[in-house]
């Protein structure tokens, strides 16, 4: 579909990789690549984050004052499945979205009960330490530890432009039960 000129293609995915995953070479290709390498060259879409002008198509940040730009920013407790990143501090861009439509305009927080704001992806930090240690996710406000990422996207249809908005949100398996939870307390 991404390849089709008559159809418009977002493709969300939480991709478990970021964009600067050092490149591997497949038994099924020539050349070394990563998942950010292979949906750009392959599908001929585009990443909202460099749309948006936070990323550099190469997948390198934008702003070098604020290197780290993050989806997922967590540190695996006790109780974790996965014992050996316990106590590890995660600050990843793992969540994307690709699209062929022309433009992307991400927004910064989104409204729960028209009244507490969340942040949503991508947060930029300076570095791993401090600011990024301090507001760590999942959280009372934000139950997932993926941040949800909310793009309005301007895609063609006809000749005549027109814009949708398309609310991502990655962790609806872990926020809709948690909120409806929530509710019921």
């Amino acid at each position: 579909f991404a390849q089709r000129k008559d159809t418009q293609t977002i493709f969300a995915l939480d991709a478990n990789s970021r964009p600067s995953f050092p490149p591997i070479k497949p038994a099924s290709s020539s050349s070394e690549t990563n998942v950010w390498g292979t949906i750009l060259r392959d599908t001929g879409l585009e990443s909202i984050w460099v749309q948006s002008s936070c990323l550099k198509i190469t997948g390198e940040p934008i702003y070098s004052q604020k290197p780290f730009v993050v989806s997922v920013n967590k540190m695996r407790g006790p109780s974790s499945n996965q014992p050996s990143k316990i106590g590890e501090h995660q600050l990843e861009l793992i969540d994307h979205v690709f699209t062929n439509g022309t433009k992307s305009k991400l927004f910064t927080s989104v409204a729960l009960n028209n009244k507490e704001l969340v942040p949503t992806a991508p947060l930029l930090y300076k570095s791993k330490e401090g600011e990024a240690e301090l507001n760590l996710y999942p959280s009372s406000k934000m139950p997932s530890d993926h941040l949800p990422v909310v793009v309005d996207i301007s895609v063609k249809k006809q000749s005549a432009q027109i814009s949708f908005s398309y609310i991502i949100f990655l962790f609806l398996f872990f926020f809709l039960p948690f909120y409806l939870t929530m509710k019921l307390i």
